[in-house]
């Protein structure tokens, strides 16, 4: 039973990574085990009068890999998350980061480790790194829609709203228009 658990296990990680691959990105481990048996826990004998078993317990990933400034942004802007996963790519003579948090959350870092874009998918961005003028914008004219995604380019931002609208603003935070 144990071994089919871990064949279980072993199948889920490759169909994940398989999934996750693509382009010239690579895919880094950000916390291993020194082998698989010892990813799981033992688990008790079946007994009908335990009120629930153990389950095992996965490490937190590590960010060890990760340079300074990134680790220093996730713990400021989402301290309760978790890096599940990173993926690295050799862009413009230098490593870019996509860095992916248990809670679902994708956020991406340039060459010099400077936030690209913050994607929440269905949680509202962390208030803190939208600019005052954009945030101001969307509260007056769309006040009951979180700001879902950030992109912070050289010509300003691009920012999603929950119900899927997409804004764009020039880098002083001027709404510029709506992106189709």
């Amino acid at each position: 039973m144990k071994s089919l658990k871990l064949l279980v296990l072993a199948l889920c990680v490759a169909v994940f990574a398989s999934c996750n691959g693509g382009g010239d990105a690579q895919q880094q481990p950000v916390a291993a085990a020194p082998n698989a048996q010892e990813q799981m826990a033992p688990q008790p004998a079946a007994d009908t009068t335990m009120a629930s078993q153990q389950v095992p317990q996965q490490a937190p990933a590590q960010t060890a890999a990760l340079p300074e400034p990134i680790t220093t942004f996730l713990k400021q802007y989402f301290p309760g998350a978790t890096v599940a996963g990173v993926e690295t790519d050799n862009e413009y003579g230098g490593l870019e980061y996509d860095v992916y948090l248990n809670d679902g959350t994708e956020v991406d870092f340039d060459a010099r480790n400077q936030w690209e874009k913050v994607d929440c998918h269905t949680k509202a961005v962390p208030a803190a790194l939208v600019p005052s003028a954009i945030a101001s914008y969307v509260k007056a004219n769309y006040q009951s829609l979180p700001i879902t995604k950030i992109d912070n380019n050289r010509y300003g931002y691009d920012i999603e709203l929950s119900n899927g609208l997409e804004l764009k603003f020039n880098a002083n935070g001027q709404f510029m228009g709506i992106d189709d």
